[in-house]
Parts: structure tokens; sequence; C-alpha cells
């Protein structure tokens, strides 16, 4: 009898949209695994098209889409994504999971005036209209958006700090615990600067904005620990944008200790409009040393804006590749993304799992049975 084999369980395959490519190559390269192969095409009239060229029927698909200004506009990328989870579904995988560095439209997580849209809510009930059974991301803006997925849709909330405290604790030049505060930019951010300030073991401060009189422009004012007279601020954000915002802590944390150098450190970077230049202005201004984010936004887009003015120096990127990495080899083994032995894995803990993602695709899955059955003897 000729050799067969068979199935005993779910290759997984990991597909991503064009926008950061290096993200996604950085991802399989932690698990030993290859990109699935699939074509993207836009038509003349603008439509998009989208064709897999290989099978995913049984298989446990993940889907990596991260937004690249230089790829495309942020809505083409997410239709490109619905495209794509619909023509997956089509082929009947095992499972669809849609790895989502950064949520977009994650500040319209709540109705300020009647008539408005709760646009996250709608994105992540799209994506499961369209085939998603699950959701990963890092560092929602607000932690109560993990709801807004359909009820059979989890949604998984994976947290980087780790990763942006031992970049702290190595790019801060003769960092000291003893001498460096973290500042939350408001109120809303205070629970996340706490837990960085606990991870770094440092003390904590808070910018809190406030009007004096109804109808006056708002100020900011700089809460703190007075005991400690520190040589580094570094201030803790989740995301950076046009950094308004950030010019006013910056301004009212140099006024407030002007003997320490002051640092910007967030989970994800957009650079919209002229924020390059208000960076450039600060760093000019001796007012801020450089800014940090992680790759969830691809930053080629913001590192031109940033030559153009010439700081390309000043803004760092954290590789959080790893993080995804061990999130996908668990979700496909069935483990859980929320146990602390996972949680609490830096990027210095070696993660005995993604060791073993090498083996995955082509070893668990198939069996292959004797070349020949034995002949029973007459």
């Amino acid at each position: 009898m000729a050799g067969v084999r068979v199935p005993v369980g779910h290759p997984p395959v990991v597909f991503c949209t064009p926008g950061n490519r290096d993200l996604c190559e950085k991802i399989v390269d932690h698990l030993s695994w290859t990109i699935g192969r699939v074509r993207f095409r836009t038509f003349a009239n603008g439509e998009i098209s989208v064709k897999l060229e290989q099978s995913v029927a049984n298989n446990d698909v993940f889907v990596i889409c991260s937004r690249d200004d230089l790829e495309g506009e942020i809505n083409f990328m997410l239709m490109q994504l619905l495209i794509l989870l619909d023509a997956l579904k089509s082929e009947a995988p095992h499972r669809i999971t849609v790895v989502l560095p950064c949520v977009e439209y994650a500040r319209q997580d709540r109705k300020f005036e009647a008539g408005e849209a709760i646009a996250p809510k709608l994105l992540l009930h799209l994506m499961v209209t369209a085939g998603a059974d699950r959701f990963v991301t890092i560092d929602l803006h607000n932690q109560a958006e993990s709801g807004f997925s359909p009820a059979h849709a989890a949604l998984d909330e994976l947290t980087c700090e780790k990763y942006l405290a031992n970049f702290i604790r190595e790019s801060v030049p003769d960092f000291t615990p003893e001498e460096t505060l973290v500042c939350a930019t408001d109120a809303g951010g205070a629970k996340r600067t706490r837990k960085m300030a606990d991870e770094l073991q440092v003390g904590f401060m808070m910018a809190d904005k406030f009007r004096p009189r109804a109808g006056e422009v708002g100020q900011v004012k700089i809460i703190s620990d007075a005991s400690i007279n520190p040589k580094n601020v570094i201030i803790i954000d989740d995301m950076f944008d046009t950094c308004g915002s950030l010019v006013k802590v910056v301004e009212a944390v140099h006024n407030y200790m002007p003997q320490a150098k002051i640092y910007a450190v967030g989970t994800h970077g957009y650079f919209s409009k002229d924020a390059a230049d208000r960076i450039a202005k600060m760093i000019e201004d001796k007012t801020l040393e450089w800014i940090a984010v992680t790759n969830c936004i691809s930053q080629r887009a913001p590192l031109k804006k940033f030559e153009a003015v010439g700081i390309a120096n000043s803004l760092k990127v954290v590789d959080i590749s790893r993080l995804l990495s061990g999130a996908i080899i668990r979700i496909h083994l069935g483990a859980s993304v929320n146990l602390p032995k996972f949680r609490q894995l830096g990027p210095l803990n070696p993660d005995p799992l993604l060791a073993e993602a090498a083996f995955v695709p082509t070893s668990q899955y198939t069996l292959k049975a004797a070349a020949a059955a034995p002949t029973p003897s007459a």
C-alpha cells in the first residue's frame, strides 16, 4: 500500500495586507514560518481585487494588517483587509485571526454628542461579517474597546510596556530609577503611566489640563512627587498624532523642572500634519531629547518627514514583532495569551514556544503511514 498522509490538525498560515510588510516579515521570522501567497490589484476605476494563490482549507489563518501611509491611505487598506477576509472565508479555513497591532478609529470610542458613531465597534463588526473569528491588538486607546467585538469573536489586547521599558533602560543615558520620573499626559493616561512607573521602579507625575474660568483657554499644570528632583522625565502616551498636546506637556514639564532632560515614549506613532515640525522645534529648543514609538504602525512615512526637517535621529523605533509572534503561536496551539507566564515575558526573556515554532507547520499535522502494509501469512 502506498504511503498516505493523515491530517491530525490545522496547519498555520500567515497572510498580510500590503502595508508594513517589514513587521510581517519579522513576525514570521520569529516563528520560522513563511508568508502566505496572495495577490492584491487595483483596477483603473479604483476598485480592489484580491486573489489567494494557495489553499487555506482547514488551515489556522492569521492575517496581519498594519497601517503604512507610504503604501496606501488607511481606509483603502481597511477595504483591502475586508476583501481579503472574505476571500479567505470562502475557502473554508478552520479559523481566521486578525492581528491589528493598532486598531484604527480608536479615538471615536464614545458618543460626545448625539448623532455620532462609535467607529471602532463598527469596524470590528465589519471584519467579523467578512470572516474574522478572533482579534489580537496592542495597547487599545480605551480598554473598554475590547468589548466592542461581537460576543463570539474574542479580542485579546496585548501590552508592550515591557518592550518600551527595556528600551528606556537601554536608551536613556545614565538611567537610574532614583533620578527618573514618568509623566502621564492627562488623567486618562494615568493608569497606563503608573504601570510603566511600576515596571521601571521610578516616580510618577501627571500633566493636568484645566480652565481657570469658563470660556478661557485651558492650561496645563503638573502634579508631581515633590520629594524627587529628577534628572530625567519620560512622557508616556498610547499614541502621538499631531503632537499638539505633547508640545503643551513638554512646555509645562520644562517650566516646572528646567534641569531635567525630557523624553517621549508611546506605542503608536501617526505623526500627522505638522507633527514633525513641532518635534523639530522642541528638539531645537532643547526641551525634548527624542521621541520613541513602536513599529505597530509603519514608521517609513514619519521617518521621511523627520528627515525633511533634519531630525531623523530623534525618532526611535521599538520592535514589537516578537510579542506578536508569541501571541500567534499560543493562539495556534490553544494556549492563553492572558496568563502571567506570557504577559511577563520581555524582549530579553527566552520564549520556549517560539523556540519550537519552526517544527509546527511540518511535523505536527501529518502522519506518514508505512510505505507498505504487512501481508498476512497464509
